[in-house]
């Protein structure tokens, strides 16, 4: 039985990975995803995707995002520097799924020119439809959520503006 997906999702990606965000894109559609593509323009920079997405997941307007860049990597720095925006680089389906059910990741970058667009399609599924702690036993579950409060705590005590 395939999972009904309800979180709202933003996704927008830099020049160098037009190509990946328009097949995830694409993707997104054919499983009936609730998502905004914010990319403006094709010629977006790592700073604008990593901005916009940062800020819509930060004020809880979105509940996941996606950023895609060259690499992954600049769109990953900046999306990290929005409160409450744990944003993970991954390059593997196991990472994308370790990104949600052990660090609670709310934002996935990804490198155009690094992964394939089959693989990154099965990441992003993977991200989406997978809850913080799934699949742990009782014990390990609730030590991942003391994990998460205190470095949702370590965000709150770095992001005082």
């Amino acid at each position: 039985m395939e999972k009904i997906v309800s979180k709202k999702i933003i996704i927008a990606g830099e020049e160098s990975a037009f190509h990946l965000k328009e097949k995830l894109v694409k993707f997104m559609e054919e499983k009936g995803y609730d998502f905004t593509d914010a990319t403006s323009t094709p010629t977006m920079t790592y700073m604008e995707v990593g901005s916009v997405v940062g800020k819509a997941v930060s004020s809880g307007e979105y509940e996941l995002g996606v950023v895609v860049c060259g690499s992954g990597m600049g769109v990953n720095l900046v999306a990290n520097r929005y409160s409450g925006v744990y944003c993970g680089l991954v390059e593997s389906y196991d990472t994308a799924k370790m990104a949600r059910t052990i660090t609670n990741c709310n934002v996935l970058a990804m490198g155009g020119n690094v992964v394939a667009y089959d693989l990154a399609c099965r990441m992003l599924e993977v991200f989406v439809e997978t809850e913080f702690t799934e699949g742990f036993d009782k014990e390990k579950a609730e030590t991942l959520q003391g994990y998460f409060k205190q470095m949702k705590e370590l965000d709150s005590s770095l992001h005082t503006s």
